[in-house]
């Protein structure tokens, strides 16, 4: 047996090496080939180089060289989408991809990822494009490749603001700022805090998006790129002061700009509403070459607004007409784009949900080796057990034959304890049947309750015969456990007794209570300040019973807790007729409501042959 144990301990060790080795999958990398160390160090600064240099070199072997294959899959693709090379479908690094997607390698993932999401955006694929993109900022996150970390966060923050998703945008495009600098790279700051700026303005923070376009119009001037970056920052700028209400100021910094850089739409919008209406109309002119709907519809709208003045009026009849087609033209547009965004917001919700299962997911080769190594280990403990069970049955049976005997003795006790507790019930209806004069319905209450005790009664008598006769069996084999019988029997006697006189003790308190001595002699409507009185007295008398009734069942009401207590109290239903200021009738209506009350309240409720004073009784 020992022999078999130590074999089943080899395998199972055996088992979870080799688990360990599969999960861990691609976890050694190859060194990459030369050509591809290199066309990756000048990727950056000179793709065109990085591409010659790739399709130079001998395309690594699918077949046998998987690694360095999907490796130059990887980099040709980037260096094609560096120098916006028109790429036509995502086949390629897609073998990136696939490799790369069940391996450790989270940099290698976040790049194919970021790709992947590039080329389906360019494709048109745009839901696509963001699941890609939110799996390579998970990557990301893990490495401290910042270049891709920026790429992935500026081209996801450029998604959420082309679709107006402001707050994801401005998660997005801060996320990028701080990747930007911590590369320490101008350029990419200068494109974050751009993007950055536009998030501002959608949320009207305009202050704030002035100063972050100044922050980026001092970047770009720092690198040299004032000729066009610097002056379309310059027209936005202007055209967030326009938004802003400072319209002179948006009309200087727009006027003072290079001819070919200034944005006459916005002059002449400006001019517009500075009332000059000359100059307005002239910029408005210049504009109406631009192929935007939009824009068109808002240079119609101004020009139809200055036509309404007697020096432009002839002109009216011909802006109206041309406003009224563009607006036709921007609400069928507009429809289908906010059909449109709501799809997307709702894509956008389910891609973050498969985002975390995907997370979830690279734990589950590992889950597996840890539930086959707990089912062997199982295995080798039922299989020790099974074996000791054999040396010591003869001791398990003796020990479980005393186990079922302290059963039936805890039960006997339980149903001697419940016939006690019956009679002494049956004793006390009994005495108020005899010692006053009750209605006919009060009568009948009371006998169902008698008649119910003692078909309970019978019950319990059979069931201790049946018990005792099963003790009298185990004992007769039991020698040891006929003496622990008789001792648990004892123990059973001794609780009895003391269970009596507690509740005889209890009864003299209660009776020689001053207010319930004084309501058993005379019942009269109590006042609050009594029923307080009496809740603490039965608060202390019988165990927090007050506590303890509200605690299984919170909604009783003042009312029906008063009822309760009275019960506990043993007060018949004549005299908490004269405390309640009712006749019996509407007492015995009260316990009935009480009782469905307390049965659709409790877990179990209560059974159909349980009568509420006896509930209350006992609880």
């Amino acid at each position: 047996m020992r022999k078999i144990t130590h074999y089943i301990l080899y395998i199972l060790i055996a088992c979870t090496a080799l688990l360990n080795i599969q999960c861990s999958g691609n976890g050694k990398e190859k060194t990459p080939l030369p050509e591809l160390v290199h066309a990756e160090s000048v990727m950056f600064d000179h793709p065109d180089s990085a591409l010659h240099i790739l399709e130079d070199m001998p395309m690594p072997s699918a077949r046998w060289d998987k690694e360095n294959h999907a490796l130059w899959c990887l980099l040709v693709t980037q260096a094609q989408y560096k120098q916006v090379m028109k790429i036509p479908s995502d086949s390629l690094v897609r073998i990136a991809y696939d490799y790369y997607k069940p391996t450790n390698n989270a940099r290698r993932k976040a790049m194919s990822a970021l790709y992947m999401g590039n080329i389906n955006y360019e494709l048109g694929n745009i839901e696509d494009a963001m699941q890609y993109y939110l799996e390579g900022k998970t990557e990301v996150e893990k490495t401290d490749d910042y270049k891709t970390g920026y790429l992935i966060m500026s081209s996801l923050g450029n998604l959420y603001l082309f679709r107006r998703l402001v707050d994801y945008a401005l998660d997005a495009c801060t996320a990028a700022y701080d990747y930007a600098v911590k590369d320490s790279n101008k350029r990419y700051q200068m494109t974050a805090l751009r993007f950055l700026a536009r998030c501002y303005c959608l949320t009207n923070e305009f202050p704030k998006a002035i100063d972050t376009y100044n922050k980026c119009s001092s970047i770009s001037l720092e690198l040299g790129q004032k000729d066009g970056y610097y002056y379309e920052t310059q027209n936005e700028i202007a055209l967030v002061y326009s938004n802003s209400g400072n319209l002179e100021k948006s009309l200087v910094l727009s006027k003072s700009l290079p001819v070919d850089y200034q944005s006459t739409v916005l002059i002449g919008k400006n001019y517009y509403y500075l009332n000059e209406h000359d100059s307005a109309y002239i910029y408005l002119q210049k504009s109406l070459k631009t192929n935007s709907v939009y824009t068109k519809a808002l240079i119609y709208e101004l020009l139809y607004k200055i036509s309404d003045s007697p020096k432009y009026r002839k002109y009216l009849k011909t802006y109206c007409d041309s406003l009224l087609f563009y607006n036709d033209s921007i609400i069928a547009l507009d429809k289908g784009k906010e059909i449109i965004a709501y799809k997307e917001k709702y894509d956008h919700q389910k891609l973050i949900t498969e985002q975390q299962r995907l997370k979830l997911e690279k734990a589950d080769a590992q889950r597996m080796m840890f539930i086959i190594t707990i089912c062997l280990i199982v295995a080798i403990a039922v299989v020790a057990y099974l074996y000791q069970k054999r040396l010591v049955r003869k001791e398990t049976t003796i020990r479980k034959q005393s186990e079922q005997l302290q059963y039936y003795m805890l039960q006997l006790h339980e149903y001697e304890t419940r016939l006690m507790q019956n009679n002494r019930y049956m004793e006390e209806l009994k005495e108020q049947l005899s010692g006053q004069e009750m209605n006919s319905e009060e009568l009948h209450e009371y006998r169902e309750q008698i008649d119910s005790l003692q078909v309970e009664n019978s019950r319990l008598s059979e069931k201790i015969n049946s018990l005792q006769h099963h003790i009298n069996d185990y004992s007769s084999k039991l020698d040891k456990a006929r003496r622990e019988a008789d001792k648990f029997r004892n123990l059973s006697e001794e609780n009895l007794y003391l269970k009596q006189r507690e509740r005889v003790l209890t009864d003299y308190v209660v009776d020689n209570d001053r207010l319930v001595k004084e309501l058993r002699e005379k019942c009269r409507v109590l006042e609050t300040g009594e029923w307080e009185t009496l809740e603490q007295m039965c608060e202390s008398t019988y165990s927090n019973f007050v506590s303890r009734l509200l605690g299984i069942c919170p909604t009783l009401t003042k009312q029906e807790l008063h009822l309760c207590m009275l019960i506990k109290l043993r007060f018949n239903n004549a005299q908490m007729s004269e405390i309640f200021g009712v006749n019996t009738t509407s007492v015995s209506q009260k316990k009935f409501r009480l009782k469905k009350h307390l049965s659709d309240t409790l877990q179990d409720g209560l059974p159909d042959e349980m009568t509420l004073d006896r509930w209350v009784a006992e609880f």
